[in-house]
């Protein structure tokens, strides 16, 4: 019988969501070092997923470590069956559509599973200007499932419209997809509110689950564009003891995944906390 935890943080909740998204066997490409991707990644490979297949940097099938941002890329490497360029990673899995799950968090997300990684305002003037898509148009469109997760569910992250198209799912629907010679799959979210999902191009975002203490009406008054609202919403299954144990102890000891949930002014603060600890650990400090 599951012990469900007592104590368990949002950024530990969407970790355990994030992670039953890998299936045993699946192809996992890790991208740029998003803290709560790679500590789901990690998750599902040492409890349900034990022969998922994770890719990250040049590193083919690495072996589950301790997340750090001063060791993240050594110690994916060091692991790794075997090690590739990223001209063969993008061959062999990205343009070949071998790609099950990469999980994305962008600036901004719409109704018509379009995201933006690139400005927010006008292109010449922007308000915002983002990192750049780098390999996230090729993920969201051939992967299996497109994955994100938000940290912040609210109206300026989810939009009627993108302000630019970094990427997008243009292909939906199962019979779509398979025409087009696309493995079928879902746009799904996971927030800090909930997992909503797109099955359809001519469908809206459906509300699959609530977290613990949220009503549906909190996640369509911080959503920019209508949501299917079913009558009975089931409440998101909450972290066991064990999977709040790994993650804590053993997968990311430092809390680099609360890294993801800092506004900009206080991560620079927060990432100079975190390394004195790396450092200190290592005997560096």
């Amino acid at each position: 019988m599951k012990q469900y935890a007592k104590d368990y943080t949002v950024g530990e909740l969407m970790c355990v969501t994030l992670a039953k998204e890998i299936e045993d066997g699946d192809v996992v490409v890790l991208g740029s070092f998003t803290p709560l991707a790679y500590a789901s990644y990690i998750l599902a490979k040492i409890t349900h997923a034990p022969n998922s297949c994770l890719l990250a940097y040049a590193a083919v099938d690495f072996r589950p470590f301790q997340l750090s941002f001063i060791r993240a890329e050594s110690s994916a490497t060091r692991g790794a069956a075997l090690m590739w360029t990223m001209l063969e990673d993008l061959n062999s899995v990205h343009l070949k559509g071998r790609g099950d799950v990469e999980a994305i968090s962008s600036i901004q997300a719409d109704q018509y599973g379009n995201i933006n990684l690139s400005v927010v305002g006008e292109y010449d003037k922007p308000k915002l200007r983002g990192p750049g898509g780098a390999g996230a148009p090729e993920v969201i469109k051939m992967h299996r499932k497109m994955i994100g997760y938000f940290p912040g569910h609210s109206k300026m992250t989810f939009v009627p419209k993108v302000d630019v198209i970094t990427g997008t799912r243009y292909l939906i629907g199962a019979q779509e997809r398979i025409k087009s010679g696309y493995r079928p799959g879902p746009i799904r979210y996971i927030t800090n509110l909930c997992v909503i999902t797109k099955e359809e191009k001519d469908k809206p975002f459906r509300i699959d689950f609530l977290h613990p203490g949220v009503k549906a009406e909190d996640v369509v008054n911080n959503t920019g564009f209508p949501l299917e609202v079913p009558s009975n919403i089931p409440e998101t299954e909450k972290p066991t003891e064990e999977q709040v144990r790994l993650l804590r102890e053993e997968v990311d000891p430092y809390g680099t995944i609360n890294f993801d949930f800092k506004p900009g002014k206080e991560r620079l603060g927060y990432l100079k906390e975190m390394l004195n600890k790396e450092l200190q650990a290592i005997g560096y400090a």
